[in-house]
């Protein structure tokens, strides 16, 4: 039995269907999580009294003790 040589799979063909793959794999993953989070979200939820607020402070907070310590 003879084979083609051009219908063999080398390792850069291996490689790009993988990346392929996994590219799907991940777009796929991402959209099924973003859906189910935008589904379990309340979209009109008040804010209750004792809800955490959270605050991020600026850089410049952050690193204005750096040179006070050194």
């Amino acid at each position: 039995m003879t084979y083609n040589s051009s219908t063999q799979t080398t390792g850069l063909d291996k490689a790009i269907a993988g990346v392929l793959v996994a590219g799907v794999t991940f777009i796929l993953g991402y959209t099924v999580v973003r859906a189910s989070l935008a589904a379990s979200s309340a979209p009109n939820a008040a804010p209750v009294d004792n809800d955490v607020t959270v605050v991020i402070p600026h850089e410049g907070a952050l690193w204005a003790d750096v040179s006070t310590s050194f």
